[in-house]
């Protein structure tokens, strides 16, 4: 089986790459504490506590801050992406009207036409191209959202076994799990609607066709 780390430099997205949870290093954290930790046969008891109490203190810490670093670049490409969706529609809406307008003026000035017909054709083809493109760029987003929730929820769990506490899963369910980036699903809305504009607008209603080309 794939270790998660493998997993997760084998999918991120390579120009992103600082922005994803830093599971390597969180992770060395967590052992670097346990091997480091007094020995509960040399020590009294709440020596241990409060070498773990400190080193809780630390580990959540980091975890506020990678949260807070997903959480502000998950916004700023979703923010991108609300506008590019905007404006690609607007692209579309302006080339039917001007193919609406060729069509019509093709029976009234013909041969001014003929040599103008084939721009909104273009124009069209070069709108499919940017609508895949805009596609990708959501679902690497999608992937960038599922990622670090995964990442989160592993070393949560990692640090909770290798603790034997419950503070990792409380944390995830107080934190993550109520985290802007968790908890929207607006990328999930442009996904579809990215989808139902290419199948409607610019596959004449073929569905297969779109998903196909996107």
């Amino acid at each position: 089986i794939m270790k998660f780390t493998e997993h997760l430099s084998a999918h991120i997205t390579p120009e992103w790459r600082k922005q994803y949870i830093n599971y390597e290093e969180m992770k060395c954290m967590l052992y670097a504490a346990v091997e480091q930790a007094p020995s509960a046969e040399l020590v009294e008891p709440d020596v241990v506590t409060r070498y773990f109490a400190k080193f809780d203190e630390q580990f959540f810490h980091y975890c506020d801050k990678e949260l807070a670093k997903i959480n502000t670049f998950y916004s700023e490409k979703l923010a991108e992406a609300t506008r590019k969706f905007g404006s690609l529609r607007n692209e579309l809406s302006e080339a039917q009207e001007d193919e609406f307008r060729a069509k019509e003026g093709m029976f009234r000035h013909r041969p001014k036409i003929l040599r103008k017909r084939d721009v909104p054709a273009r124009k069209i083809q070069e709108l499919k191209l940017a609508f895949s493109e805009f596609y990708l760029s959501l679902i690497l987003l999608q992937n960038y959202q599922n990622l670090n929730f995964t990442g989160f929820r592993k070393i949560l769990k990692k640090h909770d076994k290798l603790l034997c506490v419950d503070i990792g899963a409380k944390w995830r369910s107080g934190n993550v799990e109520t985290s802007h980036f968790y908890i929207n699903k607006d990328i999930d809305r442009l996904i579809q609607e990215t989808e139902a504009t290419v199948t409607q607008e610019l596959e004449g209603g073929d569905r297969q066709r779109a998903v196909k080309r996107l």
